[in-house]
């Protein structure tokens, strides 16, 4: 089933909708199967957008946001996507969310043209030697203000902290990114601990702005670990256990609190 008109998401008893009807423009949601749930906090707008519900017991969460949304998410089976609020979308990014396995993002990230992120690999690999698989689906867990570069690709097991860059053509697959820091390159790897970005861009600035901004004074986006903070791998293992209402309820009670430092992880702590 298509809904291309936000007035058909509560009239379709294939997906159960929660919340806010969002603005719809140019934007296709296929459903084809059951038992999954999307939720729209107020103020959701997605453009040139496409969401796939390919099977069962799947959430895609949507917080409010000051832009629109331009993504292409694709859901299987028991998979959650949570997406906070106010990312930017700077040209459409990619979710694929499959085999049980999550994508959980922040709120105020930046996502330049084209990055894409996968849980799987899509096809499975297997040893020769002992016939067991090799390339297990891994969740994918980005914090809050964090900034990807133009073509990067997030691949399984990866998990990245809040306060951090990831560079333009980066590959990051099954690592874990502490905050504040700046990742780039194929494979991935460390350029610059103890850095902070601004969400101000640059493009227009003059001679004097240029000169005013050579300096900034702010702990604003630098984060800590504290007695808010979750761990990515905890949250994964409760809602690998949960059905897609357990789930919700787990969102609802761990992701919607916007403590600061909840998705922190400081360099020498692993």
């Amino acid at each position: 089933m298509q809904i291309t008109k936000a007035e058909e998401l509560i009239e379709n008893e294939e997906i159960e909708f929660i919340g806010e009807l969002p603005n719809l423009i140019n934007t296709h949601i296929h459903i084809h199967g059951k038992n999954n749930i999307l939720v729209c906090e107020e103020g959701v707008t997605l453009s040139n957008s496409r969401i796939d519900f390919h099977q069962e017991n799947s959430i895609l969460y949507l917080s409010s946001n000051i832009h629109n949304y331009q993504v292409t998410i694709s859901l299987n089976r028991d998979s959650v996507c949570f997406i906070g609020k106010n990312n930017y979308f700077n040209g459409t990014t990619t979710i694929v969310a499959s085999e049980g396995k999550n994508v959980i993002i922040g709120n105020d990230c930046l996502f330049s043209y084209s990055v894409v992120l996968r849980v799987s690999d899509g096809h499975a690999i297997f040893s020769t030697n002992d016939s067991k698989r090799l390339n297990h689906a891994k969740s994918i867990y980005i914090g809050d203000h964090v900034w990807f570069g133009q073509n990067a690709f997030i691949f399984k097991g990866t998990q990245i902290h809040s306060g951090s860059i990831i560079g333009a053509g980066s590959i990051v697959s099954n690592k874990i990114i502490p905050s504040n820091v700046t990742y780039a390159g194929n494979p991935v790897r460390l350029i610059k601990e103890d850095t902070f970005w601004i969400p101000h861009s640059t493009q227009n600035w003059s001679g004097e702005d240029i000169e005013k901004m050579s300096e900034y004074k702010s702990e604003i986006f630098t984060f800590e670990n504290d007695e808010t903070t979750l761990d990515f791998n905890e949250i994964d293992e409760e809602l690998l256990k949960s059905n897609a209402e357990e789930s919700l309820d787990y969102i609802t009670i761990y992701f919607l609190n916007n403590h600061k430092n909840r998705f922190a992880l400081k360099n020498n702590e692993k």
